[in-house]
């Protein structure tokens, strides 16, 4: 839906996509909505590109949204902003001889800003930057 409501509803849902790819592996659903030009998308995808090579999978890595909030103003380039508040459960990476690497998660909220435009197809997210960890 192209309204206020409809863009936090597809933020949260970006990061459930996020939350599959870690669980999977599958990182083509959420790249199906994203720009090429995504800073947060280009780590994201190969920190599971990391994860799971060799045989290997991810245990934990899910993201929260704590909130996430709009004041849905066009901007310049014709793109809606949101920012999404929030944390991490820690990560670990297994490969076919045990834990090959950990990382921490976040218990104070990070905030992330989406930039999106809506299309024929639904809500894009053309860029997610982080702008406070």
């Amino acid at each position: 839906m192209q309204s206020k409501e409809g863009l936090e509803a597809f933020a949260r849902y970006w990061y459930d996509l996020i939350n599959y790819g870690f669980e999977t592996g599958d990182v083509e659903p959420i790249k199906a909505i994203s720009g090429p030009e995504c800073v947060v998308c280009d780590t994201f995808y190969r920190t599971v590109d990391y994860g799971f090579d060799e045989a290997g999978w991810i245990l934990g890595g899910s993201i929260k949204v704590e909130d996430a909030f709009s004041e849905y103003i066009l901007t310049s380039d014709g793109r809606y902003q949101v920012l999404v508040q929030q944390t991490q459960i820690p990560t670990s990476y297994y490969g076919p001889t045990g834990i090959t690497a950990s990382a921490d998660g976040t218990t104070e909220p990070a905030v992330q800003m989406m930039e999106a435009r809506y299309t024929s197809a639904g809500w894009y997210a053309e860029d997610v930057v982080t702008i406070w960890s």
